[in-house]
């Protein structure tokens, strides 16, 4: 069985620093120590474990953020669930690791090589700085990575001899044991492996045989594999503060490309969006961005948002943005290639979609027919949907243009109209107490529009509408 073990030592800052260009000096402190620092930073001698007031004096614009172990772990599991895509089977070695089973993976991609290909690209979309390892444990594979071997090993013995070679402060021993070691004379993991175990752990306990048996170990960890979750829910700590609604932009697709991959695979859909805007002294804000047709690629979903947040007046300087999905559907990516409109023209439910988020939902509504007789009362109008279907009119012709109240005529249609079809007696509405009674006519008035008109049973006549 073979492992990959993926390290990343500045997770955060990177994450951070990757939402757009930045090339000033930049660490993550925690508890007045630096934990993580950019190339940049390091150029002024500012290194992991560094004071933040030695570092200060280092450079004097020195850019200080806060790390947060929370937002590590968040950005560890959005980082597993982008690789899921790739890997079926890899682990969580919180702040910083990732175990990757890989065995199971090189069928599919014909070797190891191609296969680590396809597992880089996320990893460059994001910006981050990494070490890596195969070997053929988990922990040898871990150890090796962490010490910037940064190679793929295909043979046990490669990866053995590059173990035994580590100094015995490099090889993710606890600090206390390497130093008993030390003690003992044996600089080097080999030497420690030269020993007899029986011996080593009655003079130093059982931990240092229990880890060097894992070094040889093939098998799994005793933990649970990832397991993704069923719907998307990602948060984005902002580098800036975002002040203007339009520069949610970069940040934004960010997510939607994450969105992207989690939705393709799995053949998915989603009908709606809920866009969290956390603020700096205020309460956070939902905006809901909907789509008729439901829809999972990034770019046309960023469109939508967009459209949605041009309307939107920030109430304070945004901090952060989360993104959650609504309406999981089935997605068929065939039907969609096959019918595709010609041209880049807009189907009905992205023309909709567009609509509503640029105006509001209650701004777009869309025509029904209703079963009634009357004409005042023979549609209705409400959400629009992109795949309503109208049924078939078993009435005879009506005008596309029709009066919310009728106009009177004034006069009986003398002969410069021209009666083209009628009468259609409508006598309908005795259950509700709006009963009509009219005779309705097709005539062309004198300008040569044609007309819908009635009479009603005292001779009176209206105009109630034209056809197109």
């Amino acid at each position: 069985m073979q492992w990959l073990y993926l390290y990343f030592p500045s997770l955060q800052l990177d994450s951070l620093l990757n939402q757009q260009a930045y090339h000033q000096p930049c660490v993550l402190v925690d508890k007045n120590k630096v934990l993580q620092a950019n190339p940049e930073a390091r150029q002024w001698g500012i290194k992991i474990g560094t004071g933040l007031a030695q570092a200060a004096l280092l450079c004097a614009q020195l850019k200080v953020i806060a790390y947060d172990a929370k937002q590590e772990q968040r950005l560890l599991l959005q980082l597993a669930q982008r690789l899921y895509q790739t890997s079926a089977t890899l682990y969580l070695d919180p702040p910083q690791g990732l175990l990757l089973q890989t065995s199971d993976m090189l069928r599919l991609y014909n070797g190891l090589d191609a296969y680590w290909q396809q597992l880089q690209q996320p990893l460059k979309e994001r910006g981050l700085n990494y070490h890596y390892a195969s070997a053929h444990s988990p922990l040898a594979a871990q150890v090796l990575a962490r010490v910037g071997n940064d190679r793929l090993l295909k043979d046990q013995r490669q990866a053995t001899k590059l173990l035994s070679q580590l100094p015995i402060h490099g090889a993710g021993l606890e600090y206390k044991l390497a130093l008993q070691l030390e003690r003992l004379g044996l600089n080097t993991l080999g030497q420690a492996q030269a020993l007899p175990r029986s011996a080593l752990g009655q003079r130093l306990g059982q931990n240092l045989v229990t880890y060097l048996q894992q070094l040889d170990t093939h098998s799994a960890p005793e933990r649970s594999a990832y397991r993704p979750p069923e719907h998307f829910r990602q948060r984005l700590e902002l580098l800036y503060e975002i002040e203007q609604s339009t520069a949610l932009r970069f940040p934004l697709k960010r997510l939607l490309n994450d969105l992207e991959a989690f939705l393709g695979p799995r053949q998915l859909r989603v009908a709606g969006l809920s866009l969290g805007l956390e603020y700096r002294e205020q309460n956070a804000e939902r905006l809901h961005i909907g789509c008729s047709d439901g829809e999972y690629r990034g770019e046309a979903w960023l469109a939508l948002c967009m459209l949605r947040l041009e309307q939107l007046q920030l109430q304070a300087p945004i901090i952060a943005i989360s993104l959650n999905t609504k309406g999981q559907m089935p997605w068929a990516p065939l039907a969609a290639q096959l019918f595709e409109p010609p041209g880049g023209k807009l189907t009905p439910g992205q023309l909709i979609s567009r609509l509503q988020n640029k105006l509001g939902d209650h701004a777009v509504q869309q025509v029904y027919l209703r079963d009634d007789h009357r004409p005042e009362r023979s549609f209705y109008q409400g959400p629009p949907h992109s795949h309503y279907q109208t049924q078939p009119a078993t009435i005879a012709l009506r005008p596309s243009l029709l009066f919310a109240l009728p106009q009177a005529l004034g006069h009986k249609p003398n002969h410069q109209w021209c009666i083209l079809s009628g009468p259609e007696r409508i006598q309908s509405g005795w259950w509700d107490n709006v009963s009509i009674c009219r005779d309705y006519f097709i005539a062309r008035n004198p300008m040569g529009q044609i007309c819908w008109l009635f009479r009603t049973p005292r001779e009176e006549w209206f105009l109630h509408g034209y056809f197109s």
